[in-house]
């Protein structure tokens, strides 16, 4: 019963099929949908905590990677063995949420923090990028786009560890996208051209949305510094917004609750209407990326080390 194997175990790798029933497998996921099936909630809530822990102890380079993410940015309080914990179980409890949305049918809750932004972001004339980092729950959040936006949404994934995760995440995106007609889910896969084919989609005046707090696989990685911490942090999508110029939003999502979410929409910190380079976006994008997290450290679910000290 591991949901949370399935991405604190993530590595960059061949796509290749695993050994039967290696933490990669989608049965995990499928035994904890036959139990949620057959299981009260609170039960299942209830086992959520022991399971995390087994993990937590399992997961030796997930654990060690996060406590030396939260070292960096909390360079007290992140120490605690209990502050990585915390992670893995905001992980593990955000994940039991995405499978009562997607396959249960639960409708979420969310409280929307910048009304105004989400207006001028929609009534933007042209294209435009979403940045947002890997918290709260991102599937969550693009259906909930999809639904209000009214405009078309191309999100970006990674691949999923295995061919049997990968096809069972399909499967999910597939409804979602059945479910929210404007919504376009695509994939970074090696040797693809998927950069040329977001600039075609800016270009055409759609909403492109990226994550851009998280260095993976064959991802180019930029180093960015603020207040004496470095970041890696994906290249990919700072060029997205030098070679179209299109205005540039941050976008956070974070857990208040079973099924309940909010959404932080800021002011963007790329207005648009001409081309910056990629170091200017970094040095516009980090401050606001960084707050957040020195906010909500305890929902950011990245399992590498992209965080780093500087020496005093």
């Amino acid at each position: 019963i591991m949901p949370i194997a399935e991405s604190a175990t993530c590595q960059p790798h061949e796509h290749t099929a695993p050994a039967s029933l290696g933490l990669h497998d989608a049965i995990w996921t499928r035994l904890m949908l036959t139990l949620m099936r057959w299981l009260p909630a609170p039960v299942i809530t209830a086992l959520t905590w022991p399971v995390t822990a087994v993990i937590w102890l399992l997961a030796v380079p997930q654990r060690e990677a996060v406590r030396a993410n939260l070292s960096a940015l909390l360079p007290v309080q992140g120490t605690s063995a209990f502050t990585s914990f915390h992670v893995f179980y905001q992980f593990a409890l955000t994940y039991l949420d995405r499978l009562w949305h997607l396959h249960f049918g639960r409708e979420v809750e969310w409280e929307i923090i910048g009304k105004d932004d989400f207006e001028a972001l929609q009534q933007e004339n042209g294209g435009a990028l979403v940045f947002t980092v890997h918290s709260g729950n991102y599937d969550l959040g693009a259906g909930l786009f999809a639904r209000k936006f009214g405009r078309t949404i191309h999100t970006v994934r990674v691949a999923e560890a295995t061919d049997s995760l990968q096809e069972l995440r399909k499967q999910e995106l597939r409804e979602e996208e059945r479910r929210h007609p404007n919504l376009h889910v695509h994939y970074n896969e090696p040797g693809g051209h998927l950069g040329m084919e977001l600039c075609r989609k800016l270009f055409a005046g759609e909403v492109v949305c990226v994550q851009g707090d998280r260095v993976m696989g064959e991802v180019a990685p930029v180093e960015a510094h603020i207040d004496g911490v470095t970041y890696r942090i994906p290249r990919g999508p700072l060029v997205l917004a030098e070679v179209t110029g299109v205005p540039c939003y941050p976008v956070f999502l974070s857990r208040k609750g079973r099924l309940s979410y909010r959404i932080e929409i800021g002011k963007p910190f790329h207005c648009g209407g001409r081309k910056p380079k990629a170091a200017e976006i970094s040095a516009a994008w980090l401050p606001v990326m960084h707050d957040f997290l020195l906010r909500r450290w305890d929902q950011w679910f990245v399992f590498e080390a992209l965080v780093t000290r500087d020496p005093a």
